[in-house]
């Protein structure tokens, strides 16, 4: 003889509960890493009339070129880096110059670097210039026992129309371990969303 055990109203409402607090928890979790790892601050470089908005737990470094560089720390073996510079470049030139003598000067101290595609994008409604590239990080560290890492980088030229004694480009760079870049590229797009210049 079998016995089955009756399941009541209220046994049933309960696991409802459960279930409905579990689902609660991990939109929460959710959020709460979100506001986390995509909290902002605001920044001003006055030198380079630039300002926008950064990565709280990011490590900022300012200096000539690159006028801001922003590492994100947590992000592996290879830091996911945001870069800014600010070029002079007359008003009736072309921004191309501008990405080619950055090629020319990581050509010289990267290893294996490629440019991989250069084209039109919008940003802030205006046309810009990109480009798309990767290298390899090799670490010469006779300490470290590393593998070498794929990079690959975006530059973005914003031509800056503000009217100035001499015309300028704005470089955004984006950087990424090959394994992590397109997980990481919506800090590159939050980042140029919000910078001013």
């Amino acid at each position: 003889m079998t016995v089955s055990p009756k399941i009541s109203h209220r046994d049933r409402w309960a696991d409802w509960a459960v279930i409905a607090l579990v689902v609660l928890a991990l939109l929460l979790g959710v959020w709460l890493r979100e506001t986390t790892l995509y909290r902002a601050e605001e920044f001003t470089l006055g030198d380079a009339d630039l300002s926008g908005r950064i990565f709280t737990g990011w490590v900022r470094q300012t200096g000539v070129d690159p006028v801001l560089r922003a590492r994100n720390p947590l992000s592996g073996a290879f830091n996911t880096t945001l870069e800014l510079r600010s070029r002079a470049l007359a008003d009736d030139a072309d921004p191309t110059l501008v990405l080619d003598a950055l090629t020319l000067e990581r050509a010289a101290t990267a290893d294996a670097y490629q440019t991989l595609s250069t084209g039109q994008v919008m940003v802030h409604g205006t046309p810009a210039l990109q480009r798309t590239f990767t290298y390899v990080m090799v670490d010469h560290s006779p300490y470290m026992n590393r593998l070498p890492r794929v990079v690959r980088g975006v530059d973005v030229a914003l031509r800056d129309a503000a009217p100035r004694d001499a015309g300028r480009v704005v470089v955004v760079t984006y950087l990424a371990d090959s394994e992590t870049f397109d997980a990481d590229y919506r800090y590159f797009r939050t980042f140029i969303e919000n910078l001013r210049y």
